[in-house]
């Protein structure tokens, strides 16, 4: 049943939805406390940890982020703004090193931050990939983490909503399949009240190809097209980000700690020559040429800072390729040359092709006919339904090689796929483990990429003539690496996207999928255009096009994979670094493939997955030692348990004073 939502208009302010600091309990920071675990970073992996940690009542748990609390800002809650306006409220605006493999240039990097993370700005896609995906994982030696192992985390973090579109005939709704879904987890995750109608178009261009429709993509089964699930409230129809499933119903919890406003840069060890190293602290400050100021842990550090942060962090404490750290003057505790090494991305080409019958209303009727956009506004606040429900890309598609052309030239690009250790990284040359790795992993990439279920990338349709295209199964790895013992300069983020002649060529096989989409009767309808590529664009054309414009897709991952030691792994199955007693990580940098699916879902399961093993190794105080409670006093921290919210002085309270005009992406992002 809908909500009225009588105080409608009021919640079209910026500071809306009562997310404010005011709301919070605020007391002094937390320099020289002591807690049972300390979290580096309160996105969806960091969230999680903390709040399923936190339901042991004995157990106090501190999370320290960098960002700010959102102020439940309309550009962060209202699907109508994804791909209206730049995240830019809560981010690390970052660039990568120019790509030479592709047109020299950088490329824009951002990180959400801000407690949520990248839940906060993300195109709130809700996808898991297929199964082989995950059981690739478990066959590189990681024990427990195929799809049956952590089907029942993806489940238990989240509540799931079914919806019928009344006016679509296309995909059936009743033959999904509950069994694969959660229905009462902290992550709200259902569909739009609106669909776009030319989403119906789209998929009868799908079927005119071969390409099949599946009612639940979430099972793992199936490539193809699909409404695809967003971590949005079923009545609210707003933006369901980690702040709001794990965090905000637990803020009452005396023992649930969040500090915002810290960047962490270092992790201290009690003995730097053991040999197993034990974390016992960690330094954070508000910023540059801010103090620095010590927290203590009694049990473990758990880091959960993202794929570019979580290595930088451990390269910055001495964790790390011993030729990266060396020439820095970083004391090399562990040389673990998998530390920042293996990133992954989803490559992403936004083109457009605008359609011109102005008998079907897009999102860019939002920017060209104000009172259109009006009437969308006022029916999205007075009742929560109307287009300022859906955003531009509901209707999508993950096709597989095979269902995009036929099995010969299949069989030929997977067989040329195998020569792979010519584009890798160089600093791949001299560590035998990162090849080793690597090549266990284009194995089992290739073998997946095989079968007809696994998607080769994502079609990703905005309903107003914008096909972009996401690689879903890349093969080209890269890098991240501190550049200096400055914990607050970027790090040089080296994606090598397209790197691999095979995911080049993938990405040209999926605009030429455009044209064949575009050429179909049900796209014909909607008079589509050519301003990015002509209509019968050469395959050079396209590589030109790629090449200037190719970016990422903000699924960071891998950098700190989850595999045994002599295939370059960072983290065991239990996620813990090697070489060290109580130091883990437990967000997308463990992935040792990333999945053919956004990373969102992802993220979450794992973390539930990860927030499991820490408490079934929990060390309880009654089989402490002595010396280990001498060892908390002599460092000075104070026991602490009792913190809600904690802030630094310096902080400034966010205020918007006014809404940010619009800005016209050509994509859906994230």
């Amino acid at each position: 049943m809908k909500h009225s939502f009588l105080l409608g208009l009021l919640l079209h302010t910026s500071l809306s939805w009562g997310r404010t600091l005011n709301s919070r309990s605020i007391i002094n920071n937390a320099n020289n406390q002591t807690f049972d675990y300390i979290v580096v970073g309160c996105g969806a992996a960091g969230l999680t940890v903390s709040a399923r940690l936190s339901e042991d009542e004995d157990v106090s748990v501190l999370c320290l982020e960098a960002g700010e609390l959102d102020q439940g800002e309309d550009q962060i809650q209202f699907p109508y703004y994804i791909g209206l306006q730049p995240p830019n409220f809560y981010v690390w605006g970052m660039h990568s090193v120019p790509q030479n493999q592709l047109n020299g240039e950088g490329r824009y990097v951002p990180v959400g931050r801000g407690v949520g993370g990248g839940t906060l700005i993300n195109g709130l896609i809700w996808n898991r990939g297929n199964q082989d995906g995950y059981n690739a994982w478990n066959e590189l030696g990681n024990d427990g983490w195929g799809w049956d192992d952590l089907l029942p985390y993806f489940k238990k973090s989240e509540t799931y909503t079914p919806k019928i579109y009344n006016t679509s005939t296309l995909i059936e709704p009743h033959l999904q399949n509950s069994s694969v879904h959660g229905d009462s987890g902290p992550m709200h995750v259902s569909y739009p009240e609106y669909y776009w109608p030319q989403s119906d178009n789209y998929f009868e261009a799908l079927l005119e190809l071969d390409i099949p429709l599946s009612a639940e993509p979430n099972e793992g089964l199936e490539a193809g097209g699909y409404f695809v699930p967003l971590n949005i409230h079923p009545d609210e129809q707003i933006r369901w980000d980690a702040r709001k499933g794990y965090y905000d119903p637990n803020a009452n919890r005396t023992n649930f700690n969040v500090q915002v406003n810290s960047q962490v840069t270092k992790i201290l060890f009690e003995d730097n020559e053991a040999e197993e190293l034990r974390a016992h602290a960690v330094q954070y400050s508000a910023g540059r040429g801010e103090p620095v100021q010590t927290v203590f842990a009694r049990q473990e550090v758990i880091l959960a800072a993202g794929g570019l942060f979580s290595p930088k962090l451990l390269e910055l404490s001495g964790i790390g390729q011993a030729s990266i750290l060396e020439p820095l003057g970083i004391e090399v505790l562990r040389n673990l040359p998998g530390v920042g090494n293996n990133l992954q991305d989803h490559p992403m080409i936004q083109i457009s092709y605008y359609y011109t019958n102005s008998s079907y209303r897009t999102i860019l009727d939002f920017r060209r006919d104000p009172e259109y956009n009006e009437q969308c506004r006022e029916e999205f606040l007075e009742s929560r339904t109307g287009p300022w429900t859906a955003k531009p890309s509901g209707a999508v598609a993950f096709p597989s090689l095979r269902q995009v052309t036929d099995a010969g030239d299949a069989n030929s690009r997977l067989a040329r796929a195998r020569s792979a250790p010519d584009y890798l990284p160089s600093n791949y040359a001299n560590e035998t483990t990162l090849q080793n790795g690597y090549l266990a992993q284009l194995v089992s990439t290739i073998n997946d990429l095989n079968q007809s279920y696994t998607p080769i990338f994502e079609n990703l349709n905005d309903n107003a003539g914008g096909l972009h295209l996401a690689l879903m199964r890349p093969l080209s790895r890269g890098t991240t690496h501190i550049t200096s013992d400055d914990p607050f300069r970027v790090p040089a983020i080296d994606p090598r996207w397209l790197s691999h002649p095979f995911d080049f060529d993938t990405l040209i096989l999926g605009l030429q999928l455009n044209q064949r989409i575009l050429h179909t009767a049900p796209i014909q309808v909607l008079q589509p255009s050519y301003p990015d590529l002509d209509e019968d664009a050469t395959e050079d054309q396209m590589a030109e096009l790629i090449r200037n414009h190719v970016g990422t897709q903000f699924h960071y991952s891998g950098t700190a994979a989850m595999l045994p030691l002599s295939l370059g792994g960072v983290v065991s199955d239990e996620l813990i670094v090697y070489g060290t007693q109580n130091l883990r990580v437990v967000d997308t940098s463990i992935l040792p493939i990333v999945p053919g699916a956004h990373t969102q879902a992802v993220a979450f399961g794992v973390a539930e997955k990860a927030a499991d093993i820490i408490k079934g190794q929990r060390v309880h105080p009654d089989t402490e030692t002595d010396d280990a409670d001498d060892d908390d006093d002599s460092e000075g921290g104070d026991d602490s348990g009792s913190m809600r919210l904690s802030i630094p002085a310096m902080t400034q309270t966010l205020v918007l004073t006014g809404m940010l005009g619009l800005w016209m992406l050509s994509s859906t992002i994230f």
